[in-house]
Order: structure tokens, then sequence, then C-alpha cells
């Protein structure tokens, strides 16, 4: 997957090193320089796992082309909840779970 932007860097998680090692794996997100706890990095940004309840307000933009993105969130044993949503510029949106229940949006190229 190749992720362009996210629109929150602080992600909640009951468990922080499941939702790092998610975010890692499945977005293919490097690590941070960051010497405190788990950070990984997108748009030369640190994305933070801190404790706290799920949130439904995530969303990324992805360079991928929607059939690459269904057939990466299925090598990743990802489910896709309810229907893809049309947007403009020929955009595609999906929305998926992360490992700690927050609800992702993900915006593709159709």
């Amino acid at each position: 997957m190749k992720p362009r932007k996210l629109n929150i860097k602080i992600i909640p998680a009951t468990d922080i090193n499941r939702a790092y090692r998610f975010w890692r794996d499945v977005f293919d997100l490097p690590q941070s320089g960051h010497e405190n706890g788990r950070h990984l990095m997108l748009d030369g940004d640190d994305i933070t796992f801190v404790t706290g309840k799920p949130i439904d307000t995530l969303e990324i933009l992805v360079r991928d082309h929607q059939e690459d993105l269904l057939k990466h969130l299925r090598n990743n044993f990802i489910t896709i909840i309810g229907v893809p949503e049309e947007r403009f510029g020929n955009k595609i949106a999906f929305q998926i779970n992360d490992s700690e229940g927050n609800t992702i949006t993900l915006e593709a190229n159709k």
C-alpha cells in the first residue's frame, strides 16, 4: 500500500504493540527515529499510539488503485465494512477496522 496522508496522527489503542504492528504491516509505514515509544512515519510526520477508546474519524489517502488496494487488503485478511463510496476526482473510499476497533476510511484511485 502507498499511503500519502493521514488526517489524525494520534491513534488510540487498547494494545499499543498490536496497533503498532497492524499499522506498520498493513499500511507499510516505516518506523520513526523517535526514541520514546512506538512511532511510525507518514508524510514526514510521526504517528503515535496512545491508550484510548476506538474512534471512527481516521482517514487515509492512498496512491493505490482500487484493484491493488482490494488485493492488498485481502492478503492481510482485512474485511471491508459496508459499501464503497464514490468520491470526487475519480476516487473511491473504503472503510475498514484496525486491530483496535478504529474505523478507517481509505480513499484510493478508482
